[in-house]
Parts: C-alpha cells; structure tokens; sequence
C-alpha cells in the first residue's frame, strides 16, 4: 500500500493511530446524535457510513483520499462503539453481561479472521484493493437487517431527564469508569505494539515472539466466551476484576524479570488481564439506569478512554528510546495495573450515574 499510495512514514504513522483517534472523537459526540437521530436510525447510518468508507478506499489514488477514507470508515465504527452498549441495554436489560459478552467474543474472533484473511484474500484477488474491498462488502451486509428493524418506540430524547457530559463529570462512577476502560485499552495497545520487540531484544526469536504475541488475543476469545457463559452468575464483578488484575500482574512481572523464559506463558497470564476490556463494556451498561443514560455515559466513558489509551504505548515508546532498556517502561505497566486495580473495585460497586448526578442516592 504505502508502495502504490506513494506513502511517506508520517502518513502511515497517521493511518496506525487514527483508528484510537477516530474511536475517541466520534465515539465522544455519540450520544447527543443519538438523542436527534434516534439509536437505530444511527446504527443503520454508521453501518453505512462504514461500508462507504471501506469502499472510497479501494478507488484511494493517493495517500490523502486513502487517509480521509479510513476516517470515514472509522468515524462509524467509533458511533458504532458507543451505541452497542446502548441497544444492549434497551433490547436485552436483564441480559447486559451475557449479550455484551457475546458481541465482545464475536468482536473478538472477526479481528483475528480479518487479520489473518486479508494478506491471502489480496494475494488471491490480485491486490490489497481488493482484499480490503470484501470488508466493504461485509460492513454492508452487516447494515442489511438494521433496515428491517421496526422505529423505535421509544426514543432516546423522550428520557424526563437526560444525562450530560457536565453531568457525567460530576460523577465519581463516570470517572472511575473512563480511568479503567483508558488504562486497559492503553496496556491492550501497548502489548499488541511493543511486545514483540521486547521480546525480541530480550533474545526471543521472530517467530517465537509472533507466536507468544498471538496468544493474546486467542486467550481473549476464551475470556470474552467464559465471561458471557459466567456472567448471570455473577453476584458481583469484583471477584473478577481481582482476578484479572492480579494475572496482569503476573504476566507484567515475568515480562520484567526473566522476559525469554516462558513469553508465550507471560503472554498468557497477560491475555487474561485483557479480560477487563468485556468487563468495562458490561459495566457500563450496568452503571446507568436509562438507555439514554447508558449513550451518555458510553460516549463519556469512550471518549476519554481511548485518549488516555493512546498516551500509554506512546509514553512507553518514549521511555525506552530514553533509557536504551524495557526496564522502566514495564515498570510503568505494571503500576497502571495497580490503578486499574483501584478503579475496578470502585466501579464494580453498585451505584448509578443518575443518581450520582442527581444526588437521589447510591441506588442498589
């Protein structure tokens, strides 16, 4: 791609960090959209918005079109982010934990496929065009029964009371939420960017780094998978977020300590912190009373999450190239899961943002 688009290294520094960006921004102005165009409405146009995208940049003939494109694209899937925890919580209310634990498991497994199937699909059809065109095709499939879905009877303005970012600020449950969700997506990216060089400069060999670097995300499926079979038996998350957090420990301190001894097990151990990211998706559906509420907040929660997310792996590449080792960089991950540890247990408390912002009480 950068070959034919005539891409220089900024621009395709750009297109790596536009997808957290665009989650960020578009997932932020979510909810007030929501409320105007109704959540189905919205979901269909982001679907689309989607296909639009993916399919402009199969006819990209410069790296502008191509970048402008992706935004596109992603500007959806940010709407898109923000909106799933909302019509889990209108259309499956006693069901959060289970439906959201599905979608993060299937969310999970289309990435692995997509990453995996469109080298050979553009080796097949007769370039990367058209081995990124078929996700185009995908994405408007995926739109296909949002047209047959009936207009919501209620909507999202219809809410008495609506909830606000200004609101959401004056909510301890809201930043809470915002710190969990930034800082295990800022350690999800961090892995998935940097792990393999360390491992590398620790002595592992290429291959042996990929490997331990693909169990990550194979270690997710099952977490999301176990999470969604588990959930409704759940009495609390806190238990769970524990567990998590102290497998994230592990994984970070084996990483720092003895890295080339077992990776793949530290990649393991790390896998299974990544549990938190369905956590954080089912919190949030839980920490709101109103559907409305649950919009606010996810755009709330999203939209600060993936700003901190970005500053982590970039923090950590400036820490390494500062100091010439991963010592202080690992160091700094394993003390952010010591912060996801304190924000877990404050979230996984029962408590409601509108009650938070009206001052009506914890709720129970």
């Amino acid at each position: 791609m950068r070959h034919d688009l005539h891409l220089s290294g900024a621009l395709a520094g750009v297109i790596t960090t536009l997808p957290v960006l665009c989650f960020g921004v578009f997932g932020a102005v979510t909810p007030p959209i929501a409320v105007r165009v109704g959540i189905r409405r919205l979901t269909l146009l982001a679907m689309l918005v989607i296909a639009a995208g993916l399919a402009v940049r199969v006819l990209a003939g410069s790296g502008t079109v191509f970048v402008l494109a992706s935004t596109l694209a992603l500007a959806g899937v940010g709407v898109a982010n923000v909106l799933v925890p909302t019509l889990v919580k209108l259309h499956f209310p006693q069901q959060i934990g289970l439906v959201t634990g599905v979608y993060t498991t299937l969310m999970q497994l289309s990435t692995a496929v997509a990453a995996a199937a469109s080298v050979p699909m553009s080796d097949a059809l007769g370039g990367w065009r058209h081995g990124l065109g078929v996700w185009a095709l995908v994405a408007a499939v995926a739109a296909v029964p949002w047209l047959g879905l009936p207009r919501e009877r209620v909507t999202l303005r219809q809410n008495a009371h609506r909830v606000t970012w200004r609101g959401l600020s004056r909510s301890p449950t809201a930043w809470l939420l915002a710190a969990f969700f930034g800082i295990q997506s800022g350690n999800a990216f961090t892995q998935l960017g940097w792990l393999p060089a360390l491992f590398a400069d620790a002595g592992v060999s290429t291959a042996d780094a990929g490997y331990a670097l693909s169990v990550i995300p194979a270690v997710g499926v099952v977490v999301s998978a176990a999470l969604a079979a588990l959930t409704a038996r759940l009495r609390s998350f806190r238990p769970t977020v524990v567990a998590l957090c102290v497998c994230a420990a592990l994984g970070y301190v084996g990483v720092l300590v003895v890295p080339a001894t077992a990776p793949w097990f530290w990649a393991l151990l790390l896998g299974v912190g990544g549990g938190m990211f369905p956590v954080g998706l089912i919190l949030i559906g839980l920490r709101a009373r109103t559907g409305q509420g649950t919009s606010a907040l996810s755009g709330f929660v999203q939209g600060i999450g993936y700003v901190v997310g970005a500053a982590i792996p970039f923090l950590v590449g400036l820490l390494h190239d500062a100091t010439g080792t991963w010592t202080y960089a690992v160091a700094v991950l394993l003390g952010s899961v010591v912060l996801l540890f304190v924000a877990g247990l404050g979230v996984t408390r029962i408590r409601y943002v509108e009650d938070e912002i009206t001052g009506t009480g914890e709720g129970t």
